[in-house]
Formats: structure tokens, sequence, C-alpha cells
């Protein structure tokens, strides 16, 4: 009730009635736990929560404060369902619990649209008197299953309506009884009906600007006092609008002519599909290139986990909403990754030889197992410690030996190596130490040095002040000596014991780790957090 009056206060109360949990448990008995479900109008995310474990959750909100109460696994596809398009997000499951005011065309588009095996929804049990919602069915060629029937009488919000939880199969069997494929493309109506219901003569505004580079047009824009975000959704609704201009003038054309032209309206369609995908991928590429100042932060593995994550949205429609959607979304992921990245390089630097226990630990290293199977009972038992000032990595990281592939090795170095290198630095700068990556270049996430490397010399990586943080050597057999700076050391070691729970206070760090109370409290809690007002960083 607090969430609804924060919502009534802030003008954000969309009709939200929060689905009961005996409507949860119902769905939830129906769905495969590995599902990737939509909800539209996901309210604060408890549906998405409740229903898939394993699976990828989507979804679209309208209110802030609702996106905000979401858990972060949940990926935000969209900020106003009458702005979206459901084709070209393909999902396992689409569930909605809609307003009820406006029930009948939200069901009827949902399932026009749906490009997902099975649709849940819960609507007014008067749904079976609206002739929409029954075309709609048609169209799809399948019929509706009722799974149940509730009221909301004694929900988190009171009402009077009785509905019905509707369960939609989009899905037709193959040969083999197995179902694979959608009956009817949900595409084949958006474009029938978009095309179809525009008026004789209609045409749109047009524009040449395409003639000149789009990205030349935003800076361009910029510089009148339009934000970045302002500009890439006017350029878009432009191009947008363009697109559906030329393809509506193709598919008015006489027949015969584009039979003659070797073509038809189906080729036309599958065009249009395309160019539409293609237009969207570019805007929010051109999105995912602006959050340098996120992505630069991260890891080679997390950063290539993260811009899976956002090659995902290249579906989303692109507007104001959606683009601040998706950065609010990169936020707060990109703050998890930065904690538990440095937890992940942390440990993969660690070995028997490199590692000191902290003051009040007393347990024995275990000989056996150790340094290969950290993972393992024995290795979970090994806690409370500090990596040491000099550390070796062991394994396949090291200077190409002799008839080694050029390929793993980038200028003579074990591609792990580089990994590992750029890792430290990436976490190192998240701590407040700039460190320089000489004549480097950024590829697939990582950086691969322009250096030379070679057996048993010395790499120095610099700090913005050139002072040396971390020096580094290879050596044929695999190994890479790494030697840290002190204050460098201390203040990974520290945010490290911090993220593990091993300290608590910088007090409690420095009587542990051995070190000076103001270089514990310069170090504890100092990791890098992205806030929202780095979303400045694209309107700016």
């Amino acid at each position: 009730m607090n969430l609804l009056q924060k919502l009534q206060v802030n003008e954000q109360d969309f009709e939200w009635y929060p689905t009961t949990q005996e409507i949860i448990d119902l769905v939830h008995k129906s769905i495969d736990e590995r599902s990737s479900i939509l909800d539209i109008g996901a309210g604060d995310g408890r549906v998405l929560s409740s229903m898939v474990k394993k699976g990828t959750k989507y979804a679209i909100e309208k209110a802030p404060l609702l996106i905000d109460a979401m858990a972060d696994d949940l990926i935000i596809v969209g900020t106003d369902f009458h702005a979206s398009t459901l084709i070209d997000k393909k999902v396992d499951v689409i569930f909605c619990n809609p307003p009820y005011f406006d029930f009948k065309s939200w069901a009827a588009r949902i399932i026009k649209e749906a490009n997902a095996k099975y649709i849940y929804l819960v609507i007014p049990e008067r749904w079976k008197e609206s002739e929409e919602i029954k075309e709609a069915i048609a169209l799809r060629k399948t019929k509706a299953r009722v799974l149940g029937t509730f009221d909301f009488l004694n929900a988190e919000r009171q009402a009077r309506a009785k509905v019905d939880v509707l369960k939609i199969s989009l899905q037709t069997k193959n040969t083999y009884g197995n179902y694979d494929e959608l009956d009817v493309d949900p595409f084949d109506i958006w474009f029938n009906e978009t095309f179809e219901q525009k008026k004789a003569g209609e045409t749109f505004e047009d524009t040449r600007e395409q003639e000149t580079r789009w990205s030349e047009k935003i800076s361009k824009s910029v510089t009148t006092g339009k934000g970045v975000i302002d500009v890439m959704v006017e350029l878009y609704d432009v191009e947008m609008v363009h697109l559906y201009d030329n393809f509506k003038a193709l598919s008015s054309l006489d027949p015969d002519l584009l039979k003659e032209l070797d073509t038809d309206i189906n080729n036309i369609k599958e065009a249009l599909k395309s160019r539409i995908s293609g237009l969207k991928n570019k805007y929010w590429k051109e999105v995912f290139d602006r959050m340098d100042e996120i992505t630069s932060r991260l890891t080679t593995s997390t950063r290539r986990a993260m811009l899976d994550k956002l090659t995902g949205f290249i579906s989303v429609e692109f507007t104001n909403d959606n683009v601040r959607a998706v950065l609010i979304w990169a936020i707060k992921n990109a703050n998890n990754y930065y904690d538990s990245q440095l937890i992940d390089v942390m440990e993969n630097l660690v070995s028997k030889s490199n590692i000191a226990n902290y003051k009040s630990n007393q347990k024995t290293w275990q000989q056996s197992g150790w340094r290969y199977n950290r993972n393992s009972e024995e290795g979970k038992n090994n806690t409370h410690y500090k990596l040491e000032l000099r550390i070796v990595r062991t394994g396949y990281c090291g200077i190409m030996p002799d008839g080694g592939y050029k390929f793993e090795h980038p200028n003579n170095l074990n591609k792990s190596a580089h990994d590992i290198i750029n890792d430290i630095i990436v976490i190192s700068n998240n701590l407040g130490y700039v460190i320089r990556c000489d004549s480097s270049r950024c590829i697939d996430g990582g950086f691969v040095y322009e250096r030379s490397w070679r057996s048993n010399q010395t790499e120095e990586f610099k700090d913005s002040n050139s002072k040396v943080m971390m020096a580094v050597k290879a050596f044929k057999n695999g190994n890479l000596h790494i030697k840290f700076k002190k204050e460098l050391i201390c203040k990974l070691n520290v945010e490290f014991g911090r993220l593990k729970g091993w300290v608590n206070s910088p007090q409690e760090a420095a009587e542990e780790m051995d070190i000076d109370i103001i270089t514990a409290k310069g170090s504890f809690n100092s990791s890098h957090q992205i806030t929202n007002n780095n979303i400045k960083l694209l309107t700016s």
C-alpha cells in the first residue's frame, strides 16, 4: 500500500492492480521454469520473479517508481505498451494483467502481435462478449482456454471485477507431433493492418536529411541546445516514417507490375521486416557505444556478458522513455558487476603461494588439490586471506612457446594473460587508480597491447602521474609474475575482504591485514559506483 500511495502522489497510478498470489500460483504451474517470459504492465515485477526462476524475464512498465522497485535481473524492453510492438519480441510466454477499463484493446492487440508460444491474460469474464477479442483469436487460428475464475475482493488493492485467467496457445504441431512454430506469423497481421489502414493519398513529411551521415546530424543538432537522446529519437522517427512511406508506395503498385518486376507483396513484407530491424539496431548500437563510462569499467568476461544482454534490446522501440529505461537497467546491473568482478579477478589470482592469512585466521592450508581445485569443499574452507605484493599466475598465460600459435598469443603474449592484465587494470581504475594502457586498442572487450612481449622482460604499467602501479613479467613456461605497488594491493585486499564479508570496518581491515588505519580508511568501500546522474553522459 505504501508503494501504491507513492504512485498516486507521483501521478504514476496507471490502474495497477497487483496480481494475486493465487493467480500467480495457477499460471506458474503451467509454465516451464526455464521459459523466457514477457510481462506487459509488469508493475513491481512480482509476477516475473515468482513465475520463472531460471528463464529470462522481460518487462514493459510505464511507472518509473515500479521500474525502480523491480529486481535487477528483470530486463525492461519498453515503457509504454501503446508505443511498443510485440512482433519482434520473441519469447516463450507473454503474461498480462491489463487495466480493466481498456482490457479489450490490450487483449486483442497482444493476441494479434504476440511472438510467443503461449499467452496468459487476466481479464474480466465479460471478455467472451468482445467481438474485438474474438476477431483477434480467429486471426491467430487458435482458441482461449479458461484456467480459472477469480476476484480481487480480498486483494492488496480491492476491486469488484471478476476475472478469468486465459491460456492461449499460438503453436502448431509439426509432423513429429512437437510444437515448434507459430500457426500465424504476427508480422503478417501487423503488416496488413498497418498498410491497409492508411488513407488513400496520405503522405509523410518528405525529408532528404538522410543524404548526410546521420551521426553528423546528431552532433550538429546537439549544439542547438537539444539533448542527444531527443535528437536521436527525432532522427529515428523521421527515418521510420520515410521507410513506411516508401514501402506503402511499393505495396500499392499493381500486382501485374510487381510480377513483371519479379517481386510480390511477400518479398516487400520480408524486406520491410529486415529494414525495421536494421534501423533499430543502428540507433541502439549508437546508444551502447555511448555507454563507455559504464562498459570501460567492466572486466573482459563481465563486459561481454553485459553487452550480450544489451544486444537483446535492439528489438525495443527507440523512444525517449525506453532509452532512459535501458540506461537505468545498465546502471543497476553495472554496479552489481563492479562488485562481483573484483571478487572474480582476485580469486582468479589466488594460489597457495600468492596469499597470506589474516592475523585472526589460524587455518592450515591443505597441500593437495588447492591450486587447481579451489571450488572444492577443501577450497571453500580457505577464507580470510589477502594477496601478497608479488604473485605468480601459473598455467597457459605466458610467452608463446616454440612452435606455439600466433593467434593465441597476440604480440607474443597468451590471450589469457592479456585478459588478466586488462582485468587488473579495470578493477584498479574502479578503485581510483587511472592506469594508462600505452599504445593500446580495445578489441572484443579487452585490451590487445601493442608492446613487444619477451620472456623475462619487465613491462611497467603506470598511473596518470607516471608512478609504476604494476610490473609484469611473462615466461615461456606459462607463468606470469606480477608485482603490485603496495598502496594498490592494499586497496584491492581491503575491498576484496569487505565484499567477501571478512572485514566490516576500516579498523578491522587495518588490524587483520597489518596496514595503517589511514590506508584502511582510504581503501574501505572505495569501489566505483554509477549513479542515475550518469544518464547525463548521454543527454548532455
